[in-house]
């Protein structure tokens, strides 16, 4: 699977449908892909490669740790299955969309190995925070 890079906005239309860029078409091998939340700001669509390797981390997790179910649980209870429609469509559920506060538009970000989806009044705000650490993890990074 290619690297899953840049940003893309676009409208959320009335019965909660918005075209997938086709740039993040093109990069995913395969469909269905996995729409959920497990960070409060954003939502992560997880290609089915990306989403095999985090199911295997979640069955571990759930097995290694009995007192975790409920989380795993939350994880999955949180999760669909989005697939584009001929037009390249996905469908956001109302309820995934109001946990974030998706609205009018959304912002997709490729994020290597997943596409995030961001308010975009909130991606803003993200993007414009600075760490404490980001020069040190870039010099990491970057060399």
């Amino acid at each position: 699977m290619p690297g899953l890079l840049g940003r893309h906005e676009y409208q959320i239309d009335p019965k909660g449908r918005v075209s997938l860029p086709s740039a993040f078409r093109r990069a995913v091998s395969s469909y269905p892909m996995v729409l959920l939340q497990w960070q409060d700001t954003h939502l992560d669509l997880f290609p089915e490669e990306t989403w095999a390797d985090i199911r295997k981390n979640l069955l571990g997790y759930r097995r290694a740790r009995g007192d975790r179910g409920a989380y795993v649980r939350r994880i999955t209870a949180s999760a669909v299955e989005v697939e584009p429609d001929k037009h390249g469509r996905i469908r956001i559920p109302p309820w995934l969309r109001q946990r974030v506060g998706l609205e009018e538009s959304v912002v997709f970000v490729g994020a290597l190995d997943r596409i995030e989806l961001w308010p975009p009044k909130r991606f803003e705000e993200h993007i414009c925070t600075v760490d404490e650490d980001d020069e040190d993890f870039a010099a990491q990074i970057f060399g």
